[in-house]
């Protein structure tokens, strides 16, 4: 896909995730902070999360995301923070994770499916 084409899908990605955030949450901003009323297995979760996201492994760490799947606000609040998260990083940063925007596209679209949100396909 070219640059412009790139930057598009990452745009729509961006948006995305804020409006499923607007719509679940009421208009709060998008981050995902480890609170104590958090359950431990989220907060584990997220830790998991985050290590492999350190490390470049996105696609474990998607499909760690996945094999977790719950139904809690938490669980989905972090999911749209993982996806906020790798739809930051550059082109040549998913490349070589062996991920692409097309990836965190039908990942983020998966994820609230699985909740009943469904989201067009723009791919």
């Amino acid at each position: 896909m070219v640059q412009r084409e790139q930057d598009w899908l990452m745009r729509q990605i961006q948006m995305l995730v804020q409006f499923i955030s607007n719509l679940i949450f009421n208009n709060a901003p998008m981050s995902y902070e480890m609170n104590e009323a958090q359950t431990s297995e989220i907060g584990a979760l997220y830790n998991q999360l985050e290590a492999l996201l350190l490390t470049g492994n996105i696609c474990d760490a998607e499909n760690t995301l996945h094999n977790s799947f719950g139904e809690s606000e938490d669980f989905l609040r972090l999911a749209m923070w993982f996806y906020s998260e790798i739809n930051k990083k550059t082109d040549e940063e998913l490349k070589a994770s062996n991920f692409s925007r097309e990836e965190i596209y039908e990942g983020l679209r998966d994820v609230v499916c699985k909740r009943g949100i469904s989201l067009p396909t723009i791919l």
